[in-house]
């Protein structure tokens, strides 16, 4: 261990942790009087990089691997400095702590294992640094599951060796990267509760399921299954092959009556295929593809919006839902550029495709480059609480738009850890002189566990503009930015 003055740092040599856990040890050090940040990553290049510039980590330490545990904490005084670095390496040590037990109380070591103990189970969730989540994916293949595949890490080639293989063995692959998935009602990864209906979803984008999910939800409607697929999945490389396993699920599910596809910027090709497909199976489809723009196959409705997806959607149902309110914007703001610091890829460019590029500037904190060696944004949002007080700070931004994620694996209260950074971010403007508006909209209903109503409510108490969609936030920001209060 080394430590100057108010900062001590720590590397735990091919020490690999769950990413849920991590963030438990941090948030209970951070709980230590006198303690202003604790982190605990993984030694990636990206990760350390990102430490050195927090000043959380000196440059000149010594070099680390991915498989290297590293641990920074920084406080007002020694005594809190070394109370934190006790805790979280107490903590670490704790769960590896032997302890008699019954057979039945120990956890399984593999998916063999946990398959043979579950009996009925016919999918495998696997969330696991990546060179092991290929190979605990072939693993659970070989047993006769589907893979919900949430780990990223994963190469290219991998992908598509185990998509194809679990094509050829009548199994589908659902990731890696996969965030969210709905099967028969049940939510894997960050699924939101919804309303179980009729509109069945497939999405190369966790966080455009959970926006399309939700809104169906709001509008009324309903859904029968959502299957995530990744976000490669519609690259030329993988050529969709989850995507259209999907699709022939859904045609013949019984239960759903209407088809919504969703992806990220994909492969031209790949994604004509995809519509000719969801084409040709007879039901009503409604597809948001951001950024394409190729030929429309006939009976198929093709939407630029994840809400007007939502929309199109219950009313392919026969339902007529009425379209989301936009709020009335009151208060002046300088003008200036948006900032959009997102923890949902899609999300984060749908907004961006919306505002428009110049000097707007957005960041999806879900990317690969924040997440290897370190929790999902949605799980801790640390990193990106940091970005949203820089960028407070720095002069330049008349509006932050962000996105709120909830969920069953979500963090169990993001509005409420939210608020004060909100307020610190509004403080650091006026000291620059700049007035500071904040727009957000929040992912989800009020049956998830954090609820919607509470999570809204606390952030329109610091002032937020809370929004009913991704759409409605990402052109609020661009109203105030621009001057145009637009009610």
């Amino acid at each position: 261990m080394a430590a100057a003055g108010d900062l001590g740092w720590t590397i735990r040599r091919s020490a690999y942790f769950d990413s849920v856990a991590l963030m438990r040890v941090a948030e209970q050090a951070r709980q230590i009087p006198g303690v202003i940040e604790v982190t605990l990553v993984m030694g990636t290049p990206a990760n350390r990089a990102t430490l050195v510039a927090s000043e959380l980590w000196p440059a000149d330490a010594p070099a680390t691997a991915p498989e290297d545990l590293l641990i920074a904490v920084r406080a007002k005084s020694d005594d809190a400095l070394r109370l934190a670095l006790a805790s979280v390496e107490q903590r670490l040590d704790a769960p590896r702590e032997s302890r008699p037990a019954a057979r039945d109380d120990v956890a399984p070591r593999t998916i063999v294992g946990a398959r043979r103990r579950a009996g009925v189970a016919n999918l495998a969730l696997i969330a696991v640094p990546g060179p092991y989540a290929v190979i605990d994916a072939h693993q659970a293949l070989s047993a006769g599951l589907h893979v919900f595949l949430f780990s990223d890490g994963v190469s290219l080639a991998d992908e598509v060796a185990l998509k194809l293989r679990g094509r050829e063995l009548g199994l589908i692959v659902m990731g890696p990267e996969c965030g969210t998935s709905i099967v028969n009602g049940v939510g894997l990864g960050f699924a939101n509760r919804v309303r179980r209906g009729s509109i069945g979803v497939v999405g190369a984008s966790g966080t455009g399921i959970q926006e399309v999910t939700t809104l169906v939800h709001r509008l009324g409607g309903g859904i029968s299954h959502a299957i995530g697929t990744g976000g490669r999945d519609l690259d030329a490389a993988v050529g969709g092959v989850t995507t259209l396993q999907g699709l022939g699920w859904l045609a013949e599910d019984d239960g759903t009556r209407v088809i919504v596809i969703v992806s990220k910027p994909s492969s031209r090709d790949v994604a004509d295929r995809v519509l000719a497909a969801a084409a040709r199976i007879g039901k009503p489809a409604v597809a948001c593809l951001l950024g394409y723009d190729g030929q429309i196959p006939t009976g198929l409705e093709v939407v630029t919006t994840l809400e007007e997806a939502a929309i199109a959607a219950v009313r392919l149902t026969g339902a007529a839902p009425r379209g989301l309110d936009r709020p009335v914007i009151t208060s002046s703001a300088t003008s200036g550029s948006i900032v959009g610091l997102y923890t949902g890829g899609t999300l984060c460019e749908e907004a961006r495709r919306l505002v428009g590029d110049g000097i707007h500037r957005f960041v999806d904190f879900g990317a690969e480059e924040y997440t290897r060696g370190r929790p999902h944004p949605i799980i801790d949002p640390s990193l990106r609480h940091t970005a949203i007080v820089d960028a407070a700070g720095d002069g330049r931004a008349s509006v932050i738009v962000l996105d709120v994620i909830l969920g069953d694996c979500a963090h169990p209260d993001p509005a409420g850890a939210l608020a004060p950074v909100l307020v610190e971010a509004r403080e650091r403007a006026r000291h620059a002189g700049r007035s500071l508006s904040v727009v957000a909209h929040v992912v989800g209903t009020d049956g998830d566990p954090q609820a919607l109503g509470v999570q809204e409510n606390a952030l329109r108490k610091v002032g937020v503009i809370v929004c009913a969609s991704n759409r409605i936030a990402a052109q609020t920001a661009r109203d105030i930015a621009e001057a145009r209060h637009a009610g």
